[in-house]
This record gives structure tokens, C-alpha cells and sequence, in this order.
């Protein structure tokens, strides 16, 4: 019988294994590192806009992106979809070493 052996130890490879977590906690990082880096990103929001920009400011609440073409956006996290770094961008090194 595959299971548990009576000293609650799992026997099979199966049984061990676990689903990946919901939350890593990594969200503050990646994003302090997007906002330093002043990396353009996509911010897609949970009814379907996009929003492009890169992320100048933000705490536990809000994402404030910075746009070149639009007004600046507070925009809150319960409201994000998803980001991504825009693939579209022509963002390099020049513009970090501008100054």
C-alpha cells in the first residue's frame, strides 16, 4: 500500500512533492529593480488596458508609472493584471548614462 508509514513519512516521490507557492514575496525586488533601472514596462490592468511607461515611484498600495506622450499614473496593485518589461522598447544602456 503507497501512503504513509505509521511514523507519518511519506513513501512515495508523489506524495512528497509539492505545488509551487502562490507568493515568492520577490514583488518589491523585481519592481525596485524595474523602477532603478528606469526599464519601460507594460502594466496591464485587470479590465483590459494597457498602460506604457516605466515605474518611477511605488509602496504596498501603488505603482506611480511615468509616461513620455501622457500624464504621469498613480495606479493601484489591485487593480494590475500583470507587468511586463516592453519588448517594444528601444530602451539600452545610453539612456542611464545620459546625464
Amino acid at each position: 500500500m503507497a501512503g504513509r508509514t505509521p511514523n507519518n513519512e511519506y513513501t512515495s516521490r508523489r506524495d512528497r512533492r509539492q505545488g509551487a507557492p502562490e507568493t515568492t514575496f520577490r514583488e518589491a525586488e523585481y519592481i525596485d529593480r524595474l523602477s532603478k533601472s528606469r526599464t519601460p514596462v507594460v502594466v496591464k490592468l485587470i479590465d483590459g488596458e494597457e498602460v506604457k511607461g516605466w515605474i518611477e515611484y511605488y509602496d504596498k498600495d501603488i505603482i506611480r508609472v511615468t509616461r513620455e506622450t501622457g500624464p504621469n499614473l498613480f495606479i493601484y496593485k489591485n487593480r494590475v493584471k500583470y507587468l511586463y518589461e516592453d519588448p517594444s522598447s528601444a530602451h539600452g544602456r545610453s539612456r542611464e548614462t545620459k546625464g
